[in-house]
């Protein structure tokens, strides 16, 4: 978010977006510096530092290059956390087709995977002055999903609802990852933001088909803030696709503190009323070991053992497991 990143006007607007999202986010926690460039040192003491129960992080990339020059960080910047962390930090590529060009788009895919190790891919579709994609289109998406499968990468994450900026928030409606689900059933979507505010769509879409995932990012951070409302989410995404099609995410180092929130939405209970009235569900440890590391690492086809992502099978599972999806 420094100034010398960002592009105007579109930038300007997405800027003054996240930084009253964040002072609200913030309300009853810590206010940092966000408009400047945090080092891979910064972030991996803010995520696994003191007294942090996280094990995991997933590192994402986020190709909004309409708004930011680098996106919101440069992809070999955000690999930096990797290099810093290997044992405990999973890389996810991101890349656009229509802002980078499909043939770079496609050339960005084989190097994040082949030379920084990327296990999943991060897309955004929604884009200003009539740049938006589809994520079922045949010509734009299909070929890199292609290409990913070939690079033994089958988890494909895109950013819908949460507007940041000026784009058409049309574009951000999750109709377009039903179809692409459908017809690439080899394939594994995550919606990251619920789709807010379009999360009923979301859920109603992801409830039917087995390889969409939905993601807590964002609107979980507001737990604090806006309980009810943040309840009430949980509870549709909860009674609607079940707590393991649910991933932890914390757009760490953004917002309340990593660990903070862990313990906000560990401790977590549905309100009875909401048990009663709408028939969501209440939330078992088993629920908890899954949203919060479990599903990611079936996802990404892996276990943590010792204290180090290894192939699944190669070893018994730690009992604990608490992954915290960064974006830095």
């Amino acid at each position: 978010m420094r100034d010398d990143n960002v592009i105007e006007p579109e930038g300007r607007l997405a800027q003054n977006f996240f930084f009253r999202l964040l002072k609200t986010m913030n309300a009853e926690g810590e206010h940092s510096d966000y408009a400047k460039a945090w080092s891979a040192e910064h972030l991996a003491e803010r995520l696994f530092g003191g007294h942090s129960q996280i094990d995991l992080a997933m590192i994402q990339t986020v190709p909004m290059f309409d708004l930011y020059k680098d996106g919101l960080d440069a992809v070999d910047r955000q690999y930096e956390l990797v290099q810093l962390e290997p044992e405990r930090v999973v890389f996810c590529g991101g890349t656009d087709p229509m802002l980078r060009g499909l043939n770079t788009a496609m050339h960005d895919i084989d190097y994040q995977i082949t030379q920084l190790g990327a296990r999943s891919i991060k897309f955004y579709t929604a884009h200003t002055r009539g740049r938006s994609w589809r994520m079922d289109d045949p010509a734009v998406a299909y070929p890199m999903y292609e290409r990913m499968l070939e690079h033994g990468v089958n988890l494909a994450q895109v950013h819908k609802g949460n507007p940041l900026g000026p784009e058409p928030i049309s574009a951000l409606q999750t109709h377009d990852v039903g179809e692409a689900a459908l017809a690439w059933p080899q394939m594994n979507f995550i919606i990251h933001h619920l789709g807010v505010p379009y999360e009923d769509e979301a859920i109603a879409i992801a409830q039917r088909y087995p390889n969409i995932y939905l993601s807590m990012s964002t609107w979980i951070n507001m737990i604090r803030v806006a309980p009810r409302l943040t309840a009430e989410r949980f509870g549709k995404a909860l009674r609607g696709v079940g707590a393991d099609h649910i991933l932890w995410g914390t757009e760490a180092p953004l917002g309340p503190h990593p660990q903070d929130l862990l313990d906000w939405v560990w401790d977590f209970e549905m309100p009875e009323d909401l048990v009663a009235g709408y028939a969501y569900p209440r939330i078992s440890d088993a629920d908890r070991a899954n949203m919060f590391g479990r599903n990611l690492l079936r996802l990404l086809d892996l276990d943590y053992v010792n204290g180090r992502l290894v192939p699944a099978g190669a070893g018994a599972p730690d009992e604990v497991l608490v992954s915290a999806n960064a974006t830095r």
